[in-house]
């Protein structure tokens, strides 16, 4: 086993391999980012998988968004959809889709495009290794085997596809493959293979933290077998480049934390698998509900000529430390849950991953593909990750369009200066988990940080012992103390999803990625405007579900704002919920000072508030709860 560290300076990514050179048994293509820029550079290896020359640059640019998977020749991607084919020779796979149903598409049969699986599901990653009489291509998705509904972990298929156009799969029922499994390593996704030469299959793919190998041949499938050793929760890269070299042996190439480690293998043996013709079209497959719909009833937020939108703002993929590909997060948005907006927020700098100009693009360019004004919005976002209390912590990054470059946590350190420069750019920064990894006080600036959020799939951070739990127990950092201390800032709530069930066991749902909602109460159902209703604090928390909730101050003005008064200001509070509301609260610096006590899904309170600040809070009897931004009231001398 060889590694080619990333070093001083320098970091690389995307490894492909293809066939040798005059003086190796394999050449490495890798990304390249350093001080000059980033470069597509090359390297023969020996057949231990050492390097055997020095790098050679084949492009160099500000910035290079990947490399496209073809066998014979990788070359830097010029689309956010490369990511959705493969190439060997004369077949190609893709991934197509309309709406909420993808397809794998393969071409190369002599009756010409084919379609090899089709569903309402996530269906993404696609490999291809083409053979005398056909082709093999894999993929992962989301749609579970057993009732047929898409759900969050994902697992690669594996298909054979003739020359004649017939779709085929493994006879043998792959083992191993659990959608349920718990803990932090989940799921089975990002494929890659090899073609032994008698038949056998080697099948690459990714988990939550580590890669695995498992074969398939004559007598079915093997187990699935971890490569390199477990170095715990990470950012790794997103696929296992692999080449056979002769003489049953083989290359693989993968992106761990310290750099890309080269490994020689042997090559699979034991026979060609049985095959039998596969189900293609899933009819029964259906988008994904699994919380409840917004209320049926009017929007309060109309009384503002606005509407009340919901979306996760905070989640990750495999980008950094989270699965799956950059378009998922949008699809299960707009077609598995119905949300209005949403952002991938991968880390920017994490745990062995760093994110350079050309993979910045490329996310923002995903980012752009999936944004269509009026119908659906698409934020642009990263997340800052600094050291935990009391340095300054975690913060999302919330930037006004593409062509903006990150602040990055390795050339901006501190959270104050952190939040200056994002100002500066015309974003914002929001603090989360912050009784975790802390509140980083000091560098608080309303223009900057105009929203924090509270609730996630690590719990609720409103106060200490919260009922939704947390994780952390810092309990100075809460929010309603941090409030006390005269702060002033609104509240969202969004899931920090990873793409694990129940979030390893840390959240208090399967799904984490019905752990928080944001909602605003926006113009248009669009980038800027959602934006723009965050940084009015117009906008609340909720625990996952679409909880409709408006708060009036002095009967005109709306939740976030800041009153000054020379007599008590009344608050009014409406809250319309997707199940029956146990309570409706108004809360203030001296705890609950008004409530109503519903005996369906509508409740409404109104109370007094002297001076300071105050938001209502929802609970419903299934235990979901949403928290407007508050009202500050400042009185007159």
């Amino acid at each position: 086993m060889a590694l080619w560290t990333h070093g001083e300076g320098r970091y690389l990514r995307d490894p492909r391999l293809v066939a040798p050179g005059a003086s190796s048994v394999a050449d490495l293509h890798v990304l390249r980012w350093d001080e000059q820029g980033e470069a597509h550079v090359v390297v023969a290896l020996e057949a231990h998988g050492e390097l055997a020359s020095e790098p050679r640059e084949l492009l160099r640019s500000s910035a290079l968004s990947g490399l496209t998977h073809d066998a014979s020749s990788p070359r830097v991607a010029d689309a956010p959809s490369s990511e959705e084919e493969a190439r060997d020779g004369a077949w190609r796979v893709r991934i197509v889709r309309e709406g909420a149903r993808g397809s794998v598409i393969v071409e190369g049969a002599s009756r010409g495009p084919v379609i090899a699986w089709d569903a309402s599901a996530i269906v993404a990653a696609p490999a291809i290794v083409a053979t005398d009489d056909g082709a093999w291509i894999a993929f992962h998705h989301d749609l579970r085997e057993d009732d047929g509904a898409p759900d969050v972990v994902k697992w690669i298929a594996l298909r054979f596809v003739t020359r004649e156009g017939e779709v085929l799969e493994p006879a043998a029922p792959m083992r191993e493959r659990d959608r349920d499994r718990e803990g932090e390593e989940q799921g089975f996704e990002l494929p890659s293979m090899l073609v032994g030469d008698d038949g056998a299959i080697a099948l690459f793919g990714r988990g939550s933290h580590r890669f695995y190998r498992q074969d398939l041949d004559a007598s079915g499938w093997g187990p699935r077998v971890a490569l390199g050793a477990d170095e715990g929760w990470g950012c790794r890269g997103r696929r296992v480049a692999v080449r056979a070299i002769g003489a049953g042996r083989a290359l693989t190439a993968r992106r761990e934390k310290q750099g890309i480690v080269i490994e020689a293998i042997d090559a699979p043996r034991g026979g060609r698998p049985a095959l039998v013709p596969a189900r293609v079209v899933h009819e029964g497959s259906r988008p994904r509900r699994d919380a409840p719909r917004r209320p049926d009833a009017p929007d309060p937020a109309a009384r503002w000529s606005r509407a009340t939108l919901f979306g996760d703002i905070h989640q990750h993929s495999a980008h950094s430390d989270g699965c799956g590909v950059a378009d998922e997060p949008y699809l299960r948005a707009r077609y598995g849950y119905g949300d209005d907006f949403v952002a991938l927020t991968d880390h920017e700098s994490f745990l062995g991953k760093r994110i350079g100009p050309g993979e910045w693009g490329y996310l923002q360019s995903v980012a752009d593909r999936h944004d269509d004004p009026g119908s659906f919005a698409t934020l642009i976002a990263y997340e800052w990750t600094g050291r935990r209390h009391p340095g300054p912590g975690h913060k999302v990054v919330y930037l006004p369009c593409t062509g903006l470059p990150i602040v990055s946590r390795d050339v901006v350190p501190e959270g104050k200066a952190l939040v200056d420069a994002v100002k500066a750019l015309g974003g914002f920064a929001v603090p989360h988990h912050v009784g975790w990894t802390g509140a980083d006080e000091s560098a608080h600036d309303p223009d900057g940080q105009p929203v924090w959020e509270i609730c996630s799939c690590h719990g609720c951070y409103l106060t200490a012992d919260h009922p939704l739990g947390a994780r952390g127990d810092l309990r100075d950092q809460m929010v309603e103390e941090v409030l006390r201390r005269g702060h002033r800032f609104g509240f969202i709530a969004c899931s920090d999803g990873h793409g694990l069930l129940w979030h390893h066991g840390v959240a208090r749902k399967r799904d984490p990625f019905r752990t928080g909602l944001t909602a605003v109460q926006a113009k248009a159902r669009t980038r800027d405007a959602i934006l723009d209703a965050i940084r009015e604090r117009r906008c609340y928390a909720t625990s996952g579900v679409p909880i409709l909730l408006d708060v009036i101050a002095n009967g005109s003005l709306p939740m976030g704002s800041e009153v000054r008064a020379s007599a008590p200001v009344r608050i009014e509070a409406e809250a319309i919920g997707t199940s029956t509301i146990r309570e409706l609260s108004i809360v203030s610096a001296r705890g609950v000072i008004a409530t109503a006590r519903g005996a369906n899904a509508r409740a409404r309170v109104e109370c007094e508030l002297e001076a300071g600040w105050a938001y209502a809070k929802v609970v419903q009897d299934d235990g979901e709860m949403a928290w407007s931004s508050p009202i500050f009231v400042d009185r007159d001398a």
